[in-house]
């Protein structure tokens, strides 16, 4: 009898304390900005183990499309996936934090090893007691509640993170296709100062002109060599640096397919400005708002005490006989109410909503910012390429050819060397801060800033 009483006891207990609420949904993660939505991204399974034997990322081989270092990117992302991780453990802290405490088993043992009627253990009296915390105010359910809260606050920082792969990934996307544009100039220009040196070279042996201008033309073949080199190896960094964006050291592309000079003229500011709330900064603060609020029910809810419920059972050792006891266990709040972590939370509702026009200043200013960088770049770009470039080609030219006539001398063709070489690295500059501009807009709004069909920007 006394047995079968003890374990229907802690059978209860254990039944009581174990009932928890499921396994969460994937809520936490939330809709994907339209930058890139389409594509797929690393997202952690929930369980350590099944995360542990997922398949590597395959790294891209052959010509590579901006698609595809975008996908590459965001299937093999080391940070993107750290941050995974995190939605992860959040989900899990939210689910601990729905759990029931636990029940607690005491033993005592009374009126024994004392003097007279009480030495020995014949008065021995020993008492098993389970007693359970039962919260009270709902904190065990509005604790979960600020858990999972916190998870989709997690899930905001993945897409933050994911929309930053994606700029980054695009921006070394185009720095690669800068540097290897940068590589073909420099070759073109040495082609030329080889040839402009050898033009000079056959006028000093004919008598025509000073030995010195031979010197000059060797100089300028020498800085074109250098140039080349120097291109070279910015290549070479280059391709690494867009490889790492998908975690990997050793780029096994071959090159990629991509057109550095196709521009579109650029959107009003205006236009702009309307497309900013699918910005993941700002698209946070719902969550955020939530989850300050959650955190003032449950510091309200705290001001409630705790009942404990104890139940066991007492055993008289010199009658052999047994009863049960109970007891309640419930503090008095006379002192502690809570109020400073009531006035805590409150405060950090009304901080929450000073942060969020914080950002929305923030953005709107990047905006106006990117807006003038682009329209800068784009008349920059155009102008250079329609009418600087083919001005500069034609001096050079021009100059080529009265040089051969023996109209001008060395320095004058040099100069117009220099010019063609400078307007063709300023087109390639111009083009480069469009098309990073571009880029810098889309993350601001979250999403392409042209047709999705376009070559430029971050399709999805």
């Amino acid at each position: 009898m006394r047995s079968r009483a003890i374990c229907g006891i802690v059978s209860s207990a254990i039944v009581v304390g174990g009932c928890a609420p499921g396994p969460l949904d994937d809520s936490a993660w939330p809709e994907p900005r339209p930058l890139g939505g389409r594509l797929p991204a690393v997202r952690p399974a929930r369980s350590p183990d099944a995360t542990a034997a997922a398949p590597a990322p395959v790294e891209p081989t052959g010509t590579v499309s901006l698609r595809d270092a975008l996908a590459a990117a965001l299937r093999g992302s080391p940070d993107l996936a750290a941050t995974g991780y995190e939605v992860r453990a959040r989900e899990a802290e939210a689910l601990q934090a729905g759990r029931w405490p636990n029940p607690e088993l005491a033993v005592e043992f009374e009126n024994f090893g004392g003097t007279g009627a009480v030495g020995g253990t014949d008065q021995l009296e020993t008492t098993l007691v389970l007693s359970q915390l039962i919260e009270l105010g709902g904190k065990r359910v509005k604790r979960r509640r600020v858990g999972e809260h916190e998870a989709r606050i997690a899930g905001w920082e993945y897409e933050i993170r994911r929309i930053d792969v994606l700029s980054k990934t695009a921006a070394d996307f185009v720095g690669l296709l800068a540097a290897e544009q940068r590589s073909r100039i420099a070759d073109e220009t040495l082609g030329l100062a080889q040839r402009v040196y050898d033009t000079v070279g056959e006028r000093v042996d004919a008598g025509k002109i000073s030995p010195v201008e031979r010197t000059k033309a060797r100089v300028e073949f020498a800085k074109a060599r250098l140039a080349r080199e120097r291109a070279i190896r910015e290549v070479a960094a280059a391709r690494i640096r867009l490889a790492s964006n998908w975690g990997s050291t050793d780029p096994r592309f071959d090159g990629l397919s991509g057109d550095l000079d196709h521009t579109e003229a650029p959107p009003t500011f205006e236009s702009l400005l309307e497309r900013v709330e699918e910005n993941p900064d700002i698209a946070r603060w719902s969550a955020e708002a939530a989850l300050r609020q959650a955190e003032v029910e449950l510091a309200l809810a705290q001001r409630v005490p705790n009942l404990t419920v104890a139940g066991g059972v007492r055993y008289f050792n010199e009658i052999d006989e047994t009863a049960f006891v109970a007891g309640l266990s419930l503090p008095l709040p006379v002192f502690d109410q809570n109020q400073g972590g009531i006035q805590a939370a409150r405060l950090r509702v009304l901080q929450g909503g000073r942060l969020e026009d914080a950002t929305r200043v923030q953005v709107r200013t990047a905006v106006a910012e990117a807006i003038q960088v682009l329209d800068t770049a784009f008349v920059t770009a155009h102008t250079t390429r329609d009418e600087i470039l083919p001005s500069a080609v034609r001096a050079f030219e021009a100059a080529a050819e009265a040089f051969r006539q023996g109209k001008i001398g060395a320095i004058d063709l040099l100069d117009a060397e220099r010019t063609l070489f400078d307007t063709r690295r300023e087109l390639t500059d111009a083009l480069i801060t469009y098309h990073l501009a571009v880029i810098a807009a889309e993350r601001l709004i979250g999403a392409p800033l042209h047709d999705v069909d376009q070559t430029q920007g971050i399709d999805q």
